[in-house]
């Protein structure tokens, strides 16, 4: 089949992102998004254009593989949605803020992505390496953080849990992240981190 040109795939990111503003995409269940899958390869904007570039049974993997995860990083203001959508998070310099005090800084040129992750100084010459994200990826926080134990015994390590309101954690949920990290010899922090609407209207549509 034909290759899908640049500029249809951005439209449809884009149709697919107004979709996920809506629908606040970061909160959806796992079953609600199954559900979106099937109606997105069912839509004439989305999937009718895709499938003519894609055999059908790969529709729906190319929207769940791809923009669908793609979003939730454009949230954070990284990749080619994040001038696609009206929303976003606080940004890694609010984290690294709540997670270990007003005097910390994110330090340039260090932000990564899947999971979220970063170096940051703080004001006496420290500097940690941070990771955050919902629960949902604290396989990739953890992981992260045991690469990073690796590399040095020393290295202040902090793992952050976001959640989209002041509500705690489920209490399981909380105890498991309290003792994985306690393993990496890492702290652990449980921050509010919720997505709001942009303050400008500098997001664009293709």
């Amino acid at each position: 089949m034909a290759t899908l040109p640049e500029p249809i795939r951005l439209e449809i990111f884009a149709e697919l992102a107004r979709h996920f503003d809506a629908m606040r995409w970061e909160e959806v269940s796992s079953p609600a998004a199954t559900e979106m899958y099937d109606r997105f390869v069912k839509d004439p904007k989305i999937g009718g254009r895709l499938a003519r570039f894609l055999p059908t049974e790969k529709i729906r993997p190319w929207i769940k593989d791809g923009p669908a995860k793609q979003y939730r990083r454009a949230l954070e203001g990284v990749g080619p949605m994040a001038q696609m959508t009206r929303r976003e998070y606080p940004g890694p310099q609010s984290v690294v803020r709540l997670a270990m005090g007003s005097g910390w800084t994110l330090r340039a040129q260090t932000l990564d992505v899947k999971p979220m992750r970063c170096l940051a100084d703080g004001p006496d010459s420290e500097s940690a390496f941070i990771t955050w994200g919902p629960m949902s990826s604290l396989q990739g926080m953890v992981w992260h953080a045991c690469l990073r134990r690796a590399e040095s015994e020393s290295q202040l390590i902090t793992i952050a849990v976001t959640k989209p309101n002041t509500a705690p954690l489920p209490d399981d949920d909380w105890r498991l992240s309290l003792s994985l990290a306690t393993i990496l010899r890492a702290r652990c922090e449980q921050i509010t981190y919720a997505v709001s609407r942009k303050a400008t209207a500098d997001a664009r549509t293709v």
